[in-house]
């Protein structure tokens, strides 16, 4: 980085990325230094957040993926008022929707992501926020799936790891084991 004057930096950027930016600033009816401008600061944004300015875009992914699937925001204790309704009447079949959900949602990731597995991480993080930990690690031919969450209800337990089944089985695993307490889920998978 250089100074090119008081209050202002040069910096380099490779000629590839000044195309593209070239395009958007196009598209977007804007100049080149508004926007890095406003680019940068909402990486500062970003940073303040807690997250990391590269997970930008990932998250911006997830989040439009989460919509194209049909997935929706509500508050939690709507969520927990409505699946203690319907768990009482129509546990089975509510527990095969939150698994044919999930599957069309691997199906889905596997198509959409070079890496299915890290998106679904990021979809779980994004996505729940009931949950205080999500871990998604793949290693060889196996999957295992950890959520930990200290508020959510043992029904809505295991309708998501139903869910988490369903989206690891259409990723191209089979489910070996799962362990769901309150608020814990432990999932381990094999490929296909």
């Amino acid at each position: 980085m250089a100074t090119a004057g008081k209050g202002k930096r040069l910096v380099y950027v490779s000629e590839e990325l000044l195309e593209r930016v070239a395009k958007v600033t196009r598209d977007e009816g804007v100049s080149l230094s508004k926007l890095v401008e406003g680019a940068l600061a909402e990486t500062v944004k970003v940073n303040e957040l807690g997250y990391a300015s590269k997970d930008m875009a990932e998250f911006f992914n997830v989040l439009q993926t989460n919509r194209v699937l049909g997935g929706l925001f509500i508050p939690s204790g709507v969520l927990d008022f409505m699946v203690e309704k319907c768990t009482k009447k129509d546990s089975k079949e509510l527990q095969t929707l939150w698994f044919e959900s999930g599957m069309w949602s691997g199906k889905y990731l596997k198509e959409k992501f070079p890496n299915p597995t890290d998106s679904f991480g990021h979809f779980l993080k994004l996505t729940r926020w009931d949950l205080n930990e999500v871990d998604v690690k793949e290693g060889g031919d196996s999957v295992k799936v950890r959520c930990i969450s200290t508020v959510m209800s043992i029904e809505g337990t295991m309708l998501l790891a139903k869910f988490i089944e369903g989206v690891v089985n259409g990723l191209g695993y089979r489910t070996e084991h799962v362990d769901c307490l309150k608020g814990m889920i432990i999932l381990e998978s094999k490929k296909l």
